[in-house]
């Protein structure tokens, strides 16, 4: 499994607190049943 730190994540979004929500959208897609870029 690759190692993702939040500084990563910075380079492509401009807050932490944006990228707190795009991660709970996502991990409520992926709960509904959408599929995995992984």
């Amino acid at each position: 499994m690759a190692r993702v730190t939040i500084e990563d994540c910075l380079e492509n979004v401009e807050n932490r607190f944006k990228l707190v929500l795009l991660a709970s959208t996502r991990a409520r897609q992926l709960s509904h049943g959408a599929t995995e870029f992984l």
